[in-house]
């Protein structure tokens, strides 16, 4: 009777213990970098969604309620040309995303899907996230995608949780049109190699170790990839971004075995 207490009470112990250790895993860092990822996919998705119809006919200014202005004009031959995609007070997507302000881009001709993309805002915001600094899309034919870099000191992102920043570069190769035309449900593969300081001003390492599949179809955009986050005086950490579905969970794992899911 009394060994059968003990056991109890030890199992009793490693349970809680193992409870307090799980509990005590950092998740800042990893919704911080997903969310930096998530905004960097959805501007430049913006962009292809909006612009190249109204390059082509400068009367299409107009998108579901989204502005588009050129200077110089469209009809006007001269290049480069900065093209203003505005929102104004707020439009709401068809996946549901709440957008705000500017987003400003620079194109050196008049095709805007296979060429450089410098990118800046203007009290832009996604979702309640707003974003500061500047991106290049730079195109690359040979993975009909983009070789990208967070510009000068990298992007901010502004919400309610408080300022985080991110900084380095990043590939986004097409690797499927799924059978259509619209862009709308292209699919990509997303790397990255990036630091940046989260919303509670940890510093962060995030590099992808394997692909990260990014759906335009899906809300949050990620839906499968690997990455290795290294917080700063924390444990190491695996993200894992799920099997494919459109649910935005990813799962952080630390060597010891613990892990926690969490939301991006």
């Amino acid at each position: 009777m009394t060994r059968n207490i003990i056991f109890l009470f030890l199992a009793s112990v490693v349970f809680i213990s193992c409870k307090k250790d799980n509990s005590e895993v950092y998740t800042q860092s990893a919704k911080d970098a997903a969310l930096g990822e998530v905004l960097i996919v959805d501007v430049l998705k913006q962009i292809l969604y909006t612009s190249p119809n109204f390059l082509i006919d400068e009367q299409d200014s107009i998108i579901n309620g989204i502005i588009l202005s050129s200077e110089p004009e469209v009809s006007d031959s001269a290049f480069p040309k900065t093209i203003t995609i505005d929102y104004g007070d707020g439009v709401t997507g068809v996946l549901g995303k709440m957008r705000k302000g500017k987003i400003i881009l620079k194109i050196n001709s008049g095709t805007v899907i296979t060429e450089n993309l410098e990118v800046s805002f203007e009290n832009f915001s996604s979702d309640g996230s707003s974003m500061w600094g500047n991106i290049l899309y730079a195109y690359n034919p040979a993975i009909s995608g983009y070789d990208g870099e967070l510009l000068n000191n990298g992007i901010s992102i502004v919400n309610p949780n408080g300022t985080m920043k991110l900084n380095g570069s990043f590939s986004l190769s097409k690797s499927s049109t799924s059978g259509t035309v619209d862009l709308m449900d292209d699919i990509y593969d997303f790397e990255c190699v990036t630091s940046g300081i989260d919303f509670e001003q940890t510093s962060f390492d995030y590099n992808t170790s394997k692909k990260h599949v990014v759906d335009f179809s899906c809300k949050d955009y990620i839906i499968s990839g690997e990455s290795n986050l290294m917080p700063y005086e924390k444990a190491s950490q695996i993200i894992t971004f799920g099997d494919g579905n459109c649910d935005a969970i990813g799962t952080i794992m630390l060597e010891e075995g613990q892990q926690k899911n969490f939301n991006f």
